[in-house]
């Protein structure tokens, strides 16, 4: 009889234990499909009427505060965010993005941690540096830029041109961090060679980023650099830029399968062709006239290659002129390229000179000219200024123009432009919280917080 009573108890026991099982696996189960424990924090208690609001796709009060769903127009696509707020409807409490299509790589960072995770306990509005948060979200969908004065042409109407190597550059990177540069060559009074390109502050160039898929603008049509080869290639048959006539947004139709805005371009290759033609000087060496204080200096690259090389730049400075000049690369275990090209461990063609002789041409080419001036470059870094040498000299220019800075005090100028004192960069208002932009990507970033601060500026009309 006892047996049976403590089978019957231990049956009971079994039971209640797995009907608690059920139950905890059940709550279990709604916190994975993005509930809680009670299942009623992420639920909507009341839905807000949001017909009539512009990029507000719906909106209510949760137990916590409000949750918006918001779309906003990127720099590819829509972007579609939910972006939670505390019950003052001001505090953000988190931002997800929810569907995007920017560019692999640089917008698509907006999705990314160190991006959102600034927005959690930020005080709406919130703004980039130097921005008018004031705007609205209207700013956030222009892939075009600021109209420009137009360039005029007419000045090189029949205008001769000399044989040289011309080179022009934006004074500063466009809103996703690319500098634009256009290299003209001119041979026998004719146009020969002619290159767009546009760089990152890290070297990454948009014609190699087009290519590989990390820089796209649609799905179908040429890629940026094969339209910025068709540009070049139509330059160099008319031999004139009169040819490209364009519309309000900088578009043409001169040049089949063009589609990008040719203003830059336009602007760039005039100011190489004014330069060809005498009608304004080139790129001024900032070094001329300046006086040099004897000493040894040295600059490296901040971080190693994909090859794992840092590159080493030294100049000495004697009685104020150059006297000496060495670049090498060395890696992380102290092997130096100039070595390894000369042992045959760093070859880069069969023919040729070896890699240190070409980096020694280059400084004795550099003490010859006591200037940087004469090493004109192409759209690859390399140059034809300096017999046998074939490799790009990006490297050995950079560095050298920070070792002369040093030599002549001329202080580097700041990496970024837009960076100033938070309180010149904060709204009118003086309120709001400033927030860093995903680098070389600030048009997917203006996107982003401009959506925040339409979600936060609709609760202010319904709370």
């Amino acid at each position: 009889m006892k047996n049976k009573e403590v089978k019957g108890i231990l049956a009971l026991v079994v039971v209640t234990a797995l009907s608690f099982g059920v139950i905890i696996g059940s709550k279990s189960l709604a916190l994975s499909a993005g509930g809680d424990a009670s299942g009623e924090s992420s639920e909507t208690l009341e839905e807000f009427d949001v017909s009539g609001a512009e990029n507000i796709e719906k909106a209510g009060k949760t137990e916590d505060g409000y949750l918006v769903t918001v779309r906003t127009k990127g720099y590819v696509g829509d972007i579609v965010m939910d972006v939670s707020f505390d019950s003052s409807a001001s505090k953000i409490t988190e931002v997800q993005v929810v569907e995007q299509s920017e560019t692999d790589g640089l917008g698509s960072k907006i999705t990314e941690p160190e991006f959102l995770d600034q927005f959690k306990g930020a005080e709406a509005p919130v703004f980039l540096p130097g921005m008018d948060v004031s705007a609205g979200s209207e700013d956030s969908s222009a892939e075009a830029e600021p109209a420009k004065e137009e360039t005029d042409l007419t000045v090189l109407e029949g205008a001769e041109l000399s044989d040289g190597t011309y080179e022009a550059k934006t004074s500063e990177p466009d809103s996703n961090g690319f500098t634009e540069v256009v290299t003209l060559t001119v041979k026998d009074g004719a146009i020969t060679e002619a290159n767009w390109d546009a760089v990152t502050e890290d070297g990454s160039k948009k014609s190699v980023m087009s290519e590989n898929g990390e820089y796209t603008m649609t799905e179908d049509g040429l890629t940026w650099k094969a339209q910025a080869e068709a540009l070049a290639e139509a330059l160099i048959e008319n031999q004139s830029l009169s040819f490209l006539t364009t519309d309000a947004e900088g578009k043409t139709d001169a040049v089949t399968g063009v589609s990008i805005s040719v203003n830059g371009f336009i602007d760039l290759a005039a100011q190489c062709m004014k330069q060809a033609a005498g009608l304004e000087p080139a790129q001024e060496d900032p070094f001329a006239g300046a006086e040099l204080t004897d000493g040894t200096y040295e600059a490296k690259t901040s971080e190693p290659d994909s090859n794992g090389f840092t590159d080493v730049v030294t100049l000495t400075v004697k009685d104020g002129a150059i006297t000496e000049a060495s670049w090498d690369a060395v890696t992380e275990d102290g092997s130096k390229k100039s070595i390894m090209s000369e042992n045959g461990e760093y070859t880069m063609t069969e023919d040729g000179l070896t890699w240190k002789a070409q980096a020694e041409a280059l400084a004795e080419a550099l003490i010859e000219n006591q200037s940087l001036s004469f090493l004109t470059t192409d759209a690859e870094g390399k140059t034809d200024a300096v017999t046998g040498v074939s490799i790009s000299v990006n490297g050995f220019i950079d560095l050298a123009t920070q070792c002369l800075e040093q030599a002549s005090g001329i202080e580097a100028a700041e990496p970024e432009a837009t960076e100033a004192p938070a309180e010149e960069e904060a709204p009118a208002s003086g309120e709001g919280t400033q927030i860093d932009a995903v680098s070389g990507a600030t048009k997917s970033s203006t996107a982003a917080v401009n959506g925040i601060n339409d979600a936060y500026n609709f609760l202010q009309t319904v709370k």
